[in-house]
């Protein structure tokens, strides 16, 4: 319980910063805007941040992102929970010039922050912090809690405010969906934030959400992942080539790790002009979020904890073939980093 009253005090005081921060600048509208190709924890944040500002400073808020969303899950907490996000391709088709920048940092090259001339006026992630976060107006960042939704949580749970049945749904799945249902990366904060929104959900919302219907094309993308996963001793390595949904990446991956034996799984699909790459790890000598940031290298973005990362690389103007080698190359790096590149390669399954 010491560590509860701790934190709460600490968002007591994140929140007193926060309101100064507002009355400087005289703002009545904000864009709340979340990384590129929006995951639940990042929707969620924007979603409840967007109504702890209605509620407590009357500031009416427009919920924006970049990329797309493609993953069922996701499509499907928008459409059930009623959440109004626009799409814009530009900053500068921002509603508000203020940004707050929700489970994502500037910096980092997953939001449409890009410039270094260009910061939000608020950044609140659960990231490693960047150097240009501390140069915002406000930032709250909190590399040790397991999601974002859990900060703003927090900041419900130190006001005394109550979140609507759908800002409550929202952050729940959010909380779950980063920590694994608080079995990956979750700390005791976490825990405290899912017993103050659980008796405030619907479970029958959240498991309509969790399990949406899903398309042919989810299966086949699946089967291939599956099929081109090859097993280097304790790695599980995927390069699934063209893929119709980029949420196959992620999930694909956490599967593998499920594997037998295997502490590290990494894969690799290519949507569109860009490469999607998950890396999971169970590994306890080195961060996954650290490697893949290696692997990426200055020719794209990534990120993510010990745990878990993601990242991207552009691929516009390449050829198929100059595309494979880029691959095989990642792959390459990614085992000698590891240590692995001496085992003998096997396939996980074998076609009947």
């Amino acid at each position: 319980m010491n560590t509860l009253r701790w934190d709460l005090s600490k968002s007591v005081s994140k929140i007193h910063a926060l309101a100064s921060c507002l009355e400087k600048g005289s703002t009545r509208r904000i864009t709340i805007l979340c990384h590129n190709n929006p995951d639940p924890d990042s929707i969620a944040g924007a979603y409840g941040l967007a109504f702890l500002l209605g509620k407590k400073f009357g500031i009416r808020s427009f919920l924006c992102y970049g990329g797309v969303v493609t993953r069922a899950e996701n499509k499907a907490m928008i459409h059930r929970l009623r959440i109004k996000m626009t799409r814009i391709t530009k900053l500068n088709e921002a509603p508000t010039s203020d940004i707050a920048l929700i489970d994502a940092q500037p910096g980092t090259g997953n939001s449409l922050v890009l410039s270094k001339d260009v910061l939000p006026l608020i950044v609140i992630d659960h990231h490693p912090l960047r150097k240009l976060s501390q140069k915002t107006p406000f930032h709250d960042v909190r590399p040790h809690y397991g999601s974002t939704s859990t900060i703003i949580t927090e900041y419900l749970m130190a006001m005394g405010l109550a979140p609507t049945r759908c800002v409550a749904n929202a952050l729940m799945y959010g909380l779950k969906a980063d920590t694994g249902s608080l079995v990956r990366g979750a700390c005791k904060a976490d825990f405290s934030a899912f017993s103050f929104l659980a008796p405030l959900t619907n479970p029958r919302v959240l498991g309509w959400i969790e399990k949406p219907p899903l398309p042919q094309s989810y299966f086949e993308d699946y089967y291939q992942g599956l099929s081109s996963t090859v097993l280097y001793r304790d790695v599980a390595i995927s390069q699934l080539g063209p893929i119709r949904s980029e949420a196959i990446v992620p999930e694909l991956a956490d599967l593998l790790l499920r594997t037998e034996h295997v502490s590290w799984s990494l894969c690799i699909g290519q949507m569109e002009s860009v490469l999607i790459m998950s890396l999971r790890s169970s590994s306890r000598k080195q961060q996954a979020g650290g490697i893949l940031r290696k692997l990426v290298g200055h020719s794209g973005s990534a990120g993510g904890h010990r745990e878990m990362a993601g990242g991207i690389i552009p691929v516009l103007g390449m050829n198929t073939e100059e595309i494979q080698d880029l691959e095989d190359n990642i792959v390459e790096k990614f085992l000698v980093l590891i240590n692995r590149k001496t085992q003998t390669p096997r396939k996980l399954v074998h076609s009947c």
